[in-house]
């Protein structure tokens, strides 16, 4: 055998190695990418049931109540409203409403950074979010004049997306207020 034909021979057994070696990579990438798919649908359904299991906590029930029964008739009261400008500072066995406000601005926040799939959130609550934002308004009205007009963007961009999110689907997200809200006098 010469050494051109060893040379040849060499090269194609390289370039076989080369190709098994790309073959097997390009499978390893694949299944790694399986692997983080299966690891990131894992984490998001985590991530879900602890925003369910906290939106069902009594103190967000206790919120939800207080926006749909009492809200509207605690704003006509000057004392209630003066608590309302103090936000962080509020009395929360007072301003109930708060804990239902800071949920949602928290879930605005994680889905809005992508830590939440907000498909889901939407497709199960939209009508919670959206409710809760119009029953709470005014809340947030006096709270962007009193403290920082970017009070409760999370909160708001949530119901913007989740607004979005049903208007592809054709879907209603016309909820005038909290379910079981009552209309202002």
């Amino acid at each position: 055998m010469t050494w051109e034909a060893i040379t040849a021979l060499a090269t194609a057994l390289s370039a076989l190695v080369i190709a098994i070696t790309v073959i097997l990579g390009a499978r390893q990438v694949r299944i790694t990418g399986q692997q983080l798919e299966h690891l990131r649908q894992a984490t998001q359904l985590e991530g879900v049931m602890k925003i369910f299991e906290e939106i069902d906590t009594p103190t967000n029930r206790a919120s939800q109540q207080f926006i749909a029964q009492d809200l509207a008739a605690c704003l006509r009261d000057e004392e209630f409203r003066r608590g309302v400008a103090l936000s962080g500072r509020a009395d929360l066995t007072v301003h109930k409403e708060m804990h239902l406000m800071r949920f949602f601005e928290t879930v605005g926040a994680y889905v809005k950074y992508g830590l939440l799939d907000g498909e889901i959130i939407y497709d199960l609550i939209l009508p919670r979010i959206v409710g809760a934002w119009d029953a709470v308004s005014e809340v947030v009205g006096i709270q962007r004049s009193a403290i920082a007009p970017e009070m409760w963007d999370n909160f708001e961009w949530l119901v913007q997306q989740a607004k979005r999110w049903a208007a592809e689907r054709g879907q209603s997200s016309d909820f005038p207020r909290l379910p079981g809200t009552r209309e202002r006098d």
